[in-house]
């Protein structure tokens, strides 16, 4: 063990590969909770998406709201929290449609994406996390993903899903 918080650690390890190479040193990063992205969709048939102010990519772009699932919750309970959070929307009918490994060669980092519909809006998105919020049709979503405005993996991904199975 390299270094160890709450949110992950980081190992350096001896690996032996199973054709018998050996690597002798792997670094391999572990977090402990797994992340959900949210398609919340709208009567309508348009998504929201959050504007992220993010310091590791210098950018802030629009992606799905999304976040840490937190100990003692799984991803639907998440789900609900980080669109409350994001959005200030209830949200309804969660399902989990999409489990992945963003950084598989490297660490064991699990992305979940969930689909749901929107409810009410009883909120306002936290300003420290969230920059704005907007609704946007397929076309619109379409549009961002060509202009390449859709930077965040785990959003580009839960974006794709949900244009793939709402065609």
């Amino acid at each position: 063990t390299i270094f160890e918080s709450e949110y992950l650690r980081l190992y350096l390890d001896r690996v032996r590969q199973p054709n018998g190479c050996i690597i002798e040193r792997f670094h391999y990063v572990e977090y402990p909770h797994p992340a959900v992205g949210v398609v919340v969709e709208n009567d309508c048939g348009q998504v929201v998406l959050c504007r992220v102010p993010r310091y590791t990519s210098m950018t802030c772009d629009w992606s799905v709201p999304a976040g840490g699932v937190e100990k003692g919750e799984d991803a639907l309970e998440s789900a609900r929290r980080e669109v409350w959070e994001e959005t200030g929307f209830e949200s309804f009918d969660h399902r989990l449609v999409y489990t992945y490994f963003p950084q598989q060669g490297s660490s064991n980092k699990v992305f979940q994406v969930v689909f749901c519909r929107a409810g009410e809006h009883t909120g306002e998105f936290d300003p420290n996390e969230i920059s704005e919020i907007g609704w946007f049709s397929r076309e619109e979503v379409e549009a961002l993903i060509d202009r390449g405005e859709m930077q965040d993996g785990l959003g580009l991904t839960a974006l794709l899903l949900w244009l793939r199975m709402t065609n």
